[in-house]
């Protein structure tokens, strides 16, 4: 009890502090904007690609079945009306020369027996060559082709049952053969021709398909990510060692004072955000409830804690305030760039993807983005929260190995 009417003390009197300094903290709230308007602004116009301009893929048909023409037509069909990805129905060669002229991003095929090895459960493999001159529209095309593997094993797991429990009735084969064929079709025009494939799989690249929302949201999540940095700094102050001494003899330690000034920085940055997000969500009129914004609060809780928790590890650790200050500095920008507000993590190259999930930065960053881009009526905070928790209990342990190294 000690320790916490300790830590609620100096909580208040850090509000203090940045009341008085109510002009230092105007400006760290109206600076970030200004700037990083203007940066995002640079990187929009860089990233975003011209809507004349779309993804041209050629599908090649090598098996020339009734069941692969049917795909290749309603690829080709579902991609006609959208105005950022094209599919087109060619043979090799003049896939290869497209390519060759550059005039396509990549070019995939359906290889012979694909129907047959379709009705007998072999697995099928569709090859996909892609432009070296556009990496990023081949790593879009590369996504729908992975989507379309996942609806053609789908089909062929239920095909096969199907077939497996016709082949104990007295059915003909040509009659089984044409309920297969019944089955594929029903499965193929659900899944084809709905646009799920393209719109969900393709096209959710939120930076060119919605770019104002997306870096609207950006720009608010690095804002956010200045001003937990601004404020922590804020009432970041040099104790004389008499007076730390003083303090000690009262029972005070240096993890209430490091605890109270962490939590004050993360209320005061979190009242920040939430007003100015509310005002961006008015602006950009997206549907939004009280419970998605409590959503959209815990998540900014949670990465400001992970945040702060940051900041207080490298202030206990190194004593010099410029080293210090460098290494937070340095944090917070790693932390932006590599959540993908700056630049989407799609540009990033393939080899990295799978790690981005590890990156608390980037796992928030894109629960609040599928909150406000996808209206998603559900979170999951299990990362988040553990994430938070890592970083507050080496930041207890970094605080505790310290005061005992300079008790002894």
């Amino acid at each position: 009890m000690h320790a916490i009417r300790n830590t609620i003390f100096f909580m208040k009197e850090d509000a203090k502090q940045l009341k008085k300094k109510w002009g230092t903290l105007l400006l760290l709230f109206l600076f970030p904007l200004f700037l990083i308007a203007l940066v995002l602004l640079l990187v929009a116009g860089i990233l975003i690609p011209d809507e004349k301009d779309p993804i041209r893929v050629a599908i090649v048909d090598e098996d020339q079945t009734k069941e692969s023409k049917l795909i290749s037509k309603l690829l080709v069909e579902t991609a006609s009306g959208d105005s950022f990805l094209q599919i087109t129905s060619a043979s090799m060669e003049e896939a290869e020369q497209l390519m060759k002229e550059d005039k396509i991003s990549t070019y995939f095929s359906l290889p012979p027996d694909f129907t047959e090895h379709l009705y007998d459960g072999e697995s099928v493999t569709l090859p996909i060559v892609g432009n070296p001159a556009r990496p990023v529209d081949s790593y879009l095309t590369k996504e729908l082709i992975d989507s379309l593997a996942r609806y053609i094993a789908s089909a062929q797991a239920n095909i096969l049952t199907i077939n497996e429990f016709a082949k104990e009735t007295p059915m003909s084969r040509e009659d089984r053969l044409e309920m297969m064929f019944s089955q594929f079709l029903d499965f193929t025009l659900f899944t084809l021709g709905k646009d799920k494939l393209v719109d969900e799989e393709v096209i959710m690249n939120a930076a060119t398909s919605s770019p104002k929302n997306y870096y609207m949201v950006s720009g608010w999540f690095i804002a956010l990510t200045v001003w937990i940095l601004g404020v922590f700094n804020v009432l970041q102050s040099e104790e004389r060692p008499s007076m730390t001494i003083r303090l000690r003899l009262l029972g005070v330690t240096e993890r209430q004072r490091i605890f109270s000034r962490l939590f004050v920085s993360i209320l005061c940055s979190m009242a920040f955000a939430m007003v100015l997000f509310i005002a961006l969500i008015q602006f950009a009129e997206v549907d939004f409830y009280i419970i998605d914004y409590v959503r959209v609060f815990l998540f900014i809780s949670l990465y400001g804690l992970t945040l702060a928790s940051c900041f207080a590890v490298i202030g206990v650790w190194f004593r010099s305030g410029k080293t210090t200050l460098f290494l937070q500095c340095t944090l917070a920008a790693a932390s932006v760039f590599l959540s993908g507000a700056l630049v989407p993590v799609l540009y990033f190259p393939q080899s990295l993807q799978p790690l981005f999930p590890y990156i608390f930065s980037y796992s928030d960053l894109k629960w609040v983005m599928e909150l406000v881009l996808e209206g998603r009526n559900y979170a999951n905070y299990t990362v988040a929260a553990f994430q938070a928790f890592a970083f507050l209990l080496i930041l207890f342990l970094s605080i505790t190995w310290k005061e005992r190294r300079r008790v002894s």
